[in-house]
């Protein structure tokens, strides 16, 4: 325990430096904090900045109860930057998913870093925080970053500090308690059925026109239908098993598991969410029997390729059998919709089509969900909650008819009242009362 002032130095007999006793300057303390897990190096905690020896002793007493119990926080003088590069590499290596890990980089990269990478862990506050959110919510930073995208940002920096926390590298996540803008979901506005069966027959004979088909008639993610392949089709019972999906990546990707080689900009993963993954959908007729003619094409195309057909079991493929950029894909989506003069929609408006399609019929609202590969069906009932209001009301018509009531006498008409009971018209009491 020590303090430090701009006084001289004062000894006692002994030769001993005296503390000084006025009341100024400020006392620190030095702490042995056992070994570093990692290195097995001797650790030392140094605070300083305490106005009275009482406080600093208060705090030493703190810090010696939370080593005794196990819960010291130490940073290891890492700075945030340091932290969310380990952080990342450890997420890839368990095996996150692509599009996960794709957006967690751009955060840490293009933002986080940037902006808090020089601040050491301990010093992290929630005001940091906030100033990250303000300063990426700045009109004019070339990221045009709305409430959805700032939330997106937040659960990154809220994801990461969890980690540090949760290792004892600080005491308390500092992104927990940020309030944050309200984002409210967009409303979905899909075709028309009319709109939709236009489009398709517009369609047919492109070479993209069985992709659209399957993502209209299924509400497969882009991914998912440029990544099935036909070992998860199965025409003759009429359904597919949605195991991967392909995502669009920038920098360097994993190699291919069928070829071994990088596919520029793409690569295989696993679909974007949990409940997504293996899950079965059910092909309708009309389907089946697209498939079926792709399908014939396809064994044209591997013939006359020969041995330089690189088969990768896609159900969608270029010529030459390997896989589709996803950009290509919704780039051709737009100039098809733009040929067919129909109202410009996106490509993943064609999966909320597929959504409000169901809805319209009746399905019950869960098994959209589980159709969709939804992570809850709390997002399915937000994200199509404009569109459940009829259905709603259907389903109420529906319930009370299922319980019998007596018949109700009909109202009495004006007619039928005694004379002296009818409101509005002359007779011998008088002129007619007003309401």
């Amino acid at each position: 325990m020590t303090k430090r002032c701009n006084c001289p130095p004062a000894y006692s007999a002994k030769g001993e430096r005296l503390a000084c006793k006025l009341r100024h300057g400020s006392w620190s303390y030095v702490a042995d904090a056992g070994r570093d897990p990692k290195t097995g190096k001797r650790r030392q905690v140094k605070r300083s900045g305490f106005a009275t020896k009482v406080e600093a002793e208060q705090a030493l007493a703190e810090l010696v109860d939370s080593i005794g119990k196990g819960t010291l926080a130490h940073d290891e003088r890492q700075t945030l930057a340091h932290f969310l590069a380990e952080w990342l590499t450890e997420k890839e290596r368990n095996g996150l998913r692509p599009t996960t890990l794709r957006g967690y980089r751009d955060h840490i990269d293009g933002l986080i870093v940037p902006l808090l990478g020089r601040e050491r862990l301990r010093d992290l506050r929630p005001t940091h925080v906030e100033q990250l959110l303000r300063e990426a919510a700045k009109a004019g930073n070339g990221r045009n970053m709305g409430p959805a995208s700032i939330r997106r940002l937040h659960a990154t920096v809220r994801s990461a500090l969890g980690t540090a926390k949760r290792r004892r590298l600080i005491t308390f996540n500092p992104a927990v308690d940020v309030e944050l803008p309200s984002a409210p979901r967009p409303r979905v506005q899909p075709w028309e059925p009319a709109e939709l069966g236009a489009f398709l027959d517009s369609i047919a004979a492109d070479r993209f026109g069985s992709l659209f088909e399957l993502i209209a008639a299924t509400g497969l993610r882009r991914g998912e239908a440029v990544g099935l392949r036909w070992a998860d089709v199965d025409l003759a019972r009429g359904v597919l098993v949605v195991r991967q999906q392909l995502v669009a990546l920038s920098g360097a990707q994993p190699p291919c598991a069928y070829c071994g080689r990088q596919h520029l900009g793409a690569a295989f993963g696993r679909p974007k969410t949990a409940s997504g993954e293996d899950r079965t959908v059910e092909l309708d007729g009309g389907v089946v029997g697209v498939l079926m003619a792709h399908r014939l094409q396809q064994d044209i195309e591997r013939a006359t390729w020969g041995a330089a057909y690189s088969d990768h079991g896609l159900v969608f493929a270029r010529e030459d059998g390997t896989p589709i950029a996803p950009e290509r894909v919704t780039k051709r989506f737009a100039q098809l919709v733009n040929a067919a003069g129909l109202r410009s929609i996106r490509l993943h408006d064609l999966r909320h089509g597929q959504a409000s399609l169901m809805l319209a019929a009746g399905v019950p609202i869960a098994v959209v969900s589980k159709r969709l590969g939804h992570s809850t069906i709390t997002l399915t009932s937000d994200t199509y909650s404009h569109m459940l209001q009829g259905v709603g009301r259907d389903a109420a018509e529906r319930a009370a008819a299922l319980v019998p009531r007596a018949p109700k006498a009909p109202p009495a008409s004006a007619c039928d009242r005694p004379i002296g009971d009818q409101r509005g018209t002359r007779n011998d009491s008088g002129p007619p009362r007003e309401r």
